[in-house]
């Protein structure tokens, strides 16, 4: 694993219960209207980039899970990066690899193109894991879901 402390970026960002949509527009313009912006980024801006993104290729990677992020780097303060967790109140058709719709959501805001692709092969690691495969079907709570990951992959947690 590469050295980020994945519970600080999750302990950062939301978690967002129910999400209304039928699609990952809808989604999404729900999403940005209802976290903490980072800095000089507004709700509009954010929207946009992630449906651009999207419309790119898909960020489901499969297992009902997708990994929403802009193209390029937003967050202008390292402090400031954050995933965010998004539950969906109905799963919604991304186009996954194996076919399943997408139940959860884990939206990368980063600053840094490095730091972004660590933090990927971080999340492909935690979502390759059967207990952490599981669990997420429970749709955790904030605090569950950080007990999870560190008692899964202490070594994320530092």
């Amino acid at each position: 694993m590469e050295n980020v402390n994945m519970k600080a970026l999750f302990e950062r960002g939301e978690f967002l219960e129910s999400v209304p949509g039928n699609s990952y527009q809808e989604i999404y313009k729900y999403i940005c209207g209802h976290i903490c912006m980072p800095t000089g980024v507004e709700a509009a801006e954010l929207e946009k980039f992630l449906v651009d993104r999207e419309q790119i290729l898909s960020t489901a990677i499969g297992n009902g899970i997708a990994i929403p992020h802009p193209r390029c780097p937003i967050v202008k303060n390292s402090s400031e990066s954050k995933i965010v967790v998004v539950y969906l109140r109905e799963p919604v058709d991304m186009k996954a690899p194996d076919v399943r719709k997408v139940f959860a959501m884990f939206v990368l805001l980063s600053d840094s193109s490095l730091f972004h692709v660590k933090v990927l092969s971080n999340l492909a690691s935690l979502f390759k894991n059967e207990t952490f495969q599981k669990r997420i079907k429970t749709l955790p709570s904030k605090a569950e879901f950080l007990d999870m990951i560190e008692g899964i992959f202490p070594e994320l947690s530092v």
